[in-house]
């Protein structure tokens, strides 16, 4: 039964049902003067909440999870806009001992969970 809940909240939402295992408030790890309390703002925090991914000044609907096999991750379709622009991506987010790496075609951000 509970099983088939699951599965119909799946289907009735189209979000990523998993996103939530990789929700938090983060920095960039190694960095100092960031602000864990003010979320997208120029050295404010990084989050990733509610099937978003929210950047500096940018915030990217997450889409269409594809679970990684034999690895604590996730692909997603990012639908983003920022500064009047809006634009498409994939992302691969990937659990770490401190927070999340936010893999992107060639580049990888290190993301800090706040305290």
């Amino acid at each position: 039964m509970r099983i088939s809940m699951i599965c119909i909240g799946l289907l009735l939402t189209g979000q990523a049902a998993t996103a939530g295992n990789f929700d938090g408030v983060f920095f960039p790890a190694g960095s100092q003067g960031w602000d864990c309390q003010t979320i997208g703002a120029d050295m404010g925090a990084l989050a990733i909440r509610d099937g978003r991914l929210e950047g500096v000044e940018n915030s990217c609907e997450m889409t269409n999870p594809v679970t990684v096999r034999d690895m604590a991750a996730e692909l997603y379709d990012l639908e983003c806009s920022g500064e009047g622009m809006t634009h498409r991506e994939r992302v691969m987010l990937m659990r770490s001992e401190h927070g999340v790496y936010v893999i992107r075609d060639g580049y990888v951000a290190d993301w800090e969970r706040c305290n």
